[in-house]
């Protein structure tokens, strides 16, 4: 393994958190671990809380792998800014306008010798190496759906409620748009959670999701909302959210033929959005420091890692992923 010199820029819950598992785990050499913030404060607190090798950086140091951990629809413009010859960046946004101008900076990405990770925590990120794996017993996949439950910390919890009221990116052969709130579907994840109304939204996944799975039917995706959530979507969020999302969840079907018959597999995982955000950014970080993680461009998580082998490193950061067997 190559010790890395790591930057990550945001220190909120999924930021720090990814600070917490890299101080206590030892499966990922790290030389420099180097935070930012646009509150000083929050990233002088995790240094002096930390210390070496965390250390308060600038968006000028020439770290090996940048994190990047901001509010999400801020994302885009940043690693744009960060692209250097080698690099690699793991963007945890799940705005569809992030990921759509990541993709389109492809050329530029590939250009400079880089690597740009779209996509990096629980949805999209998660879902899409749930999906690869649950397509692995499937000769032919014909439809991709995934489902989400809880946000993390108060920027996740602004871009949710922006995706509830914006239109719906489906793939069905083409894409589609459908309005923000609407196709409530049942969905069950993995307990504690159990059952949750689920609606479209806008939402990436279907757009890195294709990219593996470009014959597919159908690809779609829902969040958890309750009434309130749909009604006020339109509406500036009616109270402050809290602080940290207590539980989430993630919820993948993959829908298709094994041996010319109808077949699907229900994979999903649990645990508070903050908590496995970082875990999967953590996961991605240990698969790069040691040389399993190669490319050029700009790529979904799904593209560059082994499912089966991501999942393996995930659960040792306390991740579990369950499948549903049926009752």
């Amino acid at each position: 393994m190559t010790d890395m010199d790591i930057l990550i820029v945001g220190a909120g819950v999924v930021g720090a958190g990814v600070v917490n598992h890299l101080v206590g785990s030892p499966s990922t050499p790290v030389s420099r671990l180097a935070v930012i913030d646009r509150n000083p404060d929050r990233a002088w607190h995790l240094a002096e809380k930390h210390g070496p090798p965390v250390t308060v950086g600038s968006l000028d140091d020439a770290a090996d792998v940048v994190v990047l951990a901001t509010a999400s629809g801020t994302q885009a413009r940043l690693a744009r800014r960060l692209l250097n010859q080698g690099r690699v960046v793991l963007a945890t946004s799940d705005s569809v306008s992030d990921v759509r101008r990541m993709l389109g900076m492809n050329g530029a990405v590939r250009q400079q010798g880089s690597l740009v990770v779209a996509g990096v925590g629980m949805a999209p990120g998660l879902s899409d190496v749930l999906a690869v794996r649950a397509a692995a017993e499937l000769d032919r996949v014909t439809e991709v759906h995934v489902a989400k439950f809880g946000t993390g910390g108060p920027d996740c919890a602004r871009q949710h409620h922006r995706a509830l009221s914006s239109l719906a990116l489906e793939w069905r052969g083409g894409w589609k748009q459908r309005p923000g709130g609407s196709g409530r579907e049942l969905c069950w994840f993995p307990s504690p959670v159990d059952a949750a109304d689920c609606y479209r939204a806008a939402l990436p996944d279907p757009m890195l999701l294709v990219r593996k799975f470009s014959s597919a039917d159908r690809i779609t995706a829902r969040m958890a909302a309750t009434r309130r959530d749909r009604f006020s979507s339109w509406l500036p969020m009616l109270r402050p959210p809290h602080p940290e999302g207590k539980l989430g969840a993630v919820r993948v079907e993959v829908r298709g033929q094994k041996d010319g018959a109808w077949a699907g597999r229900i994979l999903g995982a649990s645990g508070a959005p903050g908590f496995v955000a970082s875990s999967v950014v953590v996961s991605a970080l240990e698969l790069i420091g040691s040389g399993r993680v190669d490319g050029t461009g700009v790529v979904g998580l799904s593209e560059i890692v082994d499912a089966a082998e991501f999942l393996g490193v995930l659960e040792g950061q306390g991740v579990v992923c369950e499948e549903f067997a049926g009752a």
